[in-house]
């Protein structure tokens, strides 16, 4: 994919490097992949000065891939020639692994771009637990991919917990561990990584002590918002591994439904909202 650059007086006299990676979001790993030219002509240096008034394009290599293309219905909810953003289904792997290889979001995704004449291959930003549903993010480019790392996306989550919150409002700051060759996580004092969650009470049922919450993510570990609520004594409903079986729920009710980002090319704010899937949807019937 080429993207293309009007050099302006801001950027007039930097060399290509430093304004691909300072200025646009570019990383070094994605620098050694690029072609460019330089007001039409094929050029090699990426030391060389730019001057207002010039026109940069650069294009990507396009990488391999070992996917196999599958259909599957896709629910998108935006898309250009940077993103795709996806409402991902519960059930669905976002990759192939080695014990569940027959269809997966990755798969999907490949199918609809090569139907749509798009020689791309996925580049996901975030990714879901299988049994998580929600907002998925997916770069059409190295440079999207890249830039979406280095600026600040805020993701938001919807929970239904087992028990009533004391606190309307609270945050758990507690580091993520694991041991070798195991899939559950646990919270630690000394060992594992730094992890944040903010919660806020949307809603409650008293009766059947339930709790709507809202969690937004300041880091990003694996089983974050899972591992950071059975901590404080509230599991998420049908979370077998965090919490324990529901004869209703085969899935942890944990939604990702609100999405907010810098656009890569446009640089504008860009927010993504969706609703609760119907499984979800339970404090309607009370």
């Amino acid at each position: 994919m080429k993207k293309v650059f009007n050099i302006t007086k801001m950027h007039g006299g930097k060399n290509i490097q430093d304004f691909l990676t300072k200025n646009q979001g570019y990383s070094s790993r994605s620098m050694r992949k690029i072609s460019l030219e330089l007001n039409g002509v094929s050029i090699k240096s990426i030391k060389k000065r730019l001057v207002t008034g010039d026109v940069l394009a650069v294009e990507e290599a396009e990488k391999g891939s070992n996917l196999e293309a599958k259909y599957l219905p896709l629910d998108i909810v935006y898309e250009d020639a940077d993103l795709l953003v996806l409402n991902k289904p519960p059930y669905l792997l976002v990759h192939p692994t080695k014990k569940h290889a027959e269809m997966t979001l990755a798969q999907g995704i490949l199918y609809y771009f090569q139907h749509k004449g798009l020689n791309i291959i996925p580049r996901f930003y975030n990714r879901l637990d299988m049994n998580t549903s929600g907002i998925i993010i997916v770069a059409k480019n190295g440079y999207s991919q890249s830039f979406l790392q280095k600026n600040e996306v805020r993701k938001y989550y919807q929970a239904i917990v087992e028990g009533i919150c004391q606190e309307k409002e609270f945050i758990v700051e507690k580091n993520i561990a694991c041991k070798e060759d195991e899939i559950k996580r646990f919270v630690s004092e000394t060992e594992g990584q730094y992890a944040k969650t903010a919660f806020k009470v949307l809603k409650e049922n008293k009766n059947f002590e339930i709790t709507l919450l809202e969690a937004e993510l300041f880091t990003g570990r694996t089983h974050q918002i899972r591992v950071h609520l059975a901590s404080v004594g509230l599991p998420i409903i049908g979370d077998e591994l965090y919490g324990k079986k529901n004869a209703v729920y085969k899935r942890q009710l944990l939604h990702s439904y609100k999405t907010s980002l810098i656009h890569p090319t446009t640089k504008k704010e860009m927010l993504f909202e969706i609703e609760l899937p119907t499984d979800m949807n339970i404090f309607k019937f009370f």
